[in-house]
């Protein structure tokens, strides 16, 4: 994972494909460990992809609970999830991120849709 002036950019890869996502603006990120997000586990794992957009019951709807959260009040942040074996990487931003292969047999270059609950 690296952030810098061009943004956030993260690689993710398993035995068969390598990507990177990459977010221009972002407003926050946190990265946890895949065990402290189980509650998530039975709709949002690997086997159904690895980069999720959150549309409800995420992050950002955690942080609204705090009354000076201003960032996610805004209606154009959304959240994206990235999905790692050992680490997860929740990400606020303005825009959909871009996606590359390293490899082309990556089973999805798409995000997938999550609503938590």
């Amino acid at each position: 994972m690296t952030l810098d002036s061009n943004g956030l950019s993260i690689s993710v890869s398993s035995k068969l494909w390598d990507a990177r996502v990459g977010f221009e603006q972002t407003y926050g990120f946190r990265v946890l460990d895949e065990l402290d997000l189980t509650e998530f586990w039975s709709r949002c794992t690997l086997e159904d992809g690895w980069l999720f957009e959150v549309t409800s019951g995420g992050w950002k709807e955690l942080e609204l609970t705090r009354p000076y959260f201003y960032s996610g009040r805004q209606a154009w942040v959304r959240e994206y999830l990235v999905v790692g074996l050992n680490e997860c990487v929740s990400v606020l931003t303005k825009e959909e991120p871009s996606v590359l292969a390293a490899a082309p047999s990556n089973p999805s270059l798409q995000p997938t849709a999550f609503g938590g609950g």
